[in-house]
């Protein structure tokens, strides 16, 4: 697998903003820009777009200028970006890839209640505006950048308490097969990104070096542990800890990170606007 010499990660949307000049903007979900030499990644597209398309501008970015668009899974707040015309405009014709199941109805039992939270387009519709290449095997992307497909479970804990899809004409739990990272191969080592993490961290970094053959080196994005019990959190940031450096985002929960920030030399502060270099 190719080794990238360049590799450059930009938050464009999360919960949290990671820098004071110039003034942007965040909200619940995720998005970021991968730019290698000859390659452009969107990986996600944000809750609503705004924040993509305004920190995109603010931070000299041009979208129209993407090679690809990854999905990270099938949740609004990773793909609720898609609902606003502007930014569906900006990135029109781009290929979308993502896991096949990523189009299923996703369901969220918030207080009680049962609320959509899947892709505000179907099938039909995306692929007015896109060409889609949907697999849930791993996908070389571009040299040294794998699209993960189906992560491989391998006993650790998966992310997904309280979420539901339809199958035969029932609502099941959904345990998130559409959820998908990126391992990008760096001289340092692998670096994955993920969405939410809802096929779990540990799972995603093993699979990782499963799929390439080599050792991960650094982690970023959301690993929804924001409502894992300490003990299990701490356990996390355990095997996390192994890594060089790690980059606790989105739904990740403010105890992983705090936990993770005690070390210095590993901690990356991956909110809106942090440029992230390999």
């Amino acid at each position: 697998m190719k080794k990238l010499s360049n590799l450059k990660i930009t938050v464009l949307s999360d919960n949290f903003v990671s820098t004071l000049i110039p003034p942007l903007i965040g909200e619940w979900g995720f998005s970021a820009i991968i730019e290698t030499d000859d390659t452009k990644i969107l990986y996600d597209v944000g809750n609503s777009g705004y924040p993509v398309l305004y920190n995109a501008e603010k931070l000299g970015i041009d979208l129209k200028k993407i090679d690809y668009i990854v999905l990270s899974h099938g949740h609004s707040d990773h793909t609720g970006g898609f609902g606003n015309p502007e930014l569906v405009k900006k990135l029109e014709g781009k290929v979308v890839i993502a896991h096949p199941s990523v189009f299923e109805k996703k369901l969220l039992n918030w207080s009680g209640k049962l609320e959509y939270i899947g892709i505000p387009m179907n099938l039909d519709e995306m692929e007015k505006h896109f060409h889609v290449i949907l697999t849930s095997q791993p996908l070389e992307i571009a040299e040294g950048i794998i699209f993960s497909g189906e992560v491989k479970r391998y006993g650790y804990d998966e992310y997904t308490a309280g979420l539901f899809t339809t199958k035969d004409s029932s609502v099941v739990g959904d345990h998130m097969k559409d959820d998908a990272a990126l391992y990008m191969n760096t001289e340092n080592g692998l670096v994955t990104l993920t969405g939410c993490g809802h096929s779990g961290i540990l799972n995603i970094i093993n699979h990782a070096k499963e799929v390439t053959g080599e050792n991960v080196y650094a982690s970023l994005g959301g690993f929804h542990l924001l409502s894992s019990p300490k003990d299990k959190v701490v356990k996390v940031s355990e095997e996390l800890l192994k890594l060089n450096k790690i980059g606790p985002a989105h739904c990740s929960g403010n105890l992983i990170k705090s936990l993770i920030a005690e070390h210095k030399d590993k901690f990356i502060d991956a909110g809106v606007g942090k440029v992230i270099e390999f």
